[in-house]
């Protein structure tokens, strides 16, 4: 409950300062116009990519002097940092052109490139990483490293009721939580990942009114607005995990412990479909893991999933 109640202060002073906001999680730098964030758990550079992106930002590169200049100030900070973070600067595109991902060349970062290529640098893709004291390095795209997104205020953002700046958030007033529905297909663990990302998860229904919910989102979407991916339903946030046909939610619980286990006629009905959707009816099916639409679901209050039943 403290920690709930952290988080809602965190989000009410973000609204109070207005232009400042975009995410809790994230620390508003204004020298240099934009927002930070940090990420301690390594991820290989197109995971970490993928991770801001979905978040709303971009992997961070020193793009210019003020960037840089934070951008440094944080991995200073940062204890055992000796092989440095992954930044957006990358040739994956071309083997022969290093730019970030907001497409500045590397000839103008603002920033140490003498150690860039070392002497076992070869041809290929690769991923520059950002080191205390060194600079920039160029290294292999597939390490796990730490990495810091960035969001550059382009525009006025307003939080919403959801307790974010992403519109696609609707309250509902029968469950207290909001929803979005993602009308493209992402496979399911990707699925899982933006929702988390969105600070939010992969929907779980706690009850026949929550189904009803969900059902009735999703009749806003016929078949003709899904753009690629299975359009009778939707992603849930439950799969048969061991694949033993026990289903369980991305919270831990079996499906008759978080409150609804509704499977459709003769569902689930595969060994090989190993993850969870709703029907379009309001009921449950087992799924090939490939891409279908997703919902996702968000406590209004704070930036991390909150179930219902806690």
């Amino acid at each position: 409950m403290e920690v709930l109640r952290g988080v809602v202060v965190l989000i009410t002073v973000s609204i109070v300062q207005g232009s400042n906001v975009f995410r809790a999680d994230y620390e508003y730098h204004a020298s240099a116009g934009g927002w930070f964030k940090f990420h301690k758990v390594p991820a290989d550079w197109h995971d970490a990519r993928l991770m801001c992106d979905f978040e709303g930002a971009v992997l961070a590169s020193p793009i210019n002097v003020d960037v840089t200049d934070v951008l440094q100030n944080i991995i200073n900070k940062i204890e055992h940092l000796s092989t440095g973070v992954h930044t957006g600067v990358h040739n994956t595109i071309s083997p022969v052109v290093f730019n970030s991902i907001e497409g500045v060349p590397l000839s103008a970062l603002p920033v140490r490139t003498r150690d860039m290529f070392t002497e076992e640098y070869s041809s290929g893709p690769h991923c520059a990483r950002l080191i205390p004291q060194e600079g920039l390095v160029a290294g292999s795209c597939s390490d796990a490293l730490p990495y810091i997104c960035y969001k550059n205020k382009t525009a006025e953002l307003s939080m919403t009721e959801c307790g974010t700046v992403d519109k696609g958030y609707q309250l509902s007033a029968k469950t207290g939580h909001c929803y979005k529905f993602h009308n493209y297909g992402l496979p399911w663990s990707l699925a899982y990942l933006r929702c988390i990302a969105e600070g939010g998860q992969l929907a779980v229904i706690n009850s026949a009114v929550e189904a009803n919910v969900l059902k009735e989102l999703l009749a806003r979407y016929p078949t003709g607005l899904i753009k690629g991916g299975y359009a009778g339903g939707a992603f849930l946030g439950f799969h048969d995990w061991n694949n033993n046909n026990v289903w369980r939610t991305v919270n831990g619980q079996t499906l008759e412990e978080a409150g609804y286990a509704n499977w459709g006629v003769t569902q689930p009905d595969s060994s090989v479909q190993n993850c969870g959707q709703m029907f379009r009816s309001g009921q449950l099916d087992d799924i090939g893991c490939a891409k279908v639409p997703f919902i996702c679901e968000k406590h209004p209050n704070n930036i991390m999933p909150v179930p219902n039943n806690v």
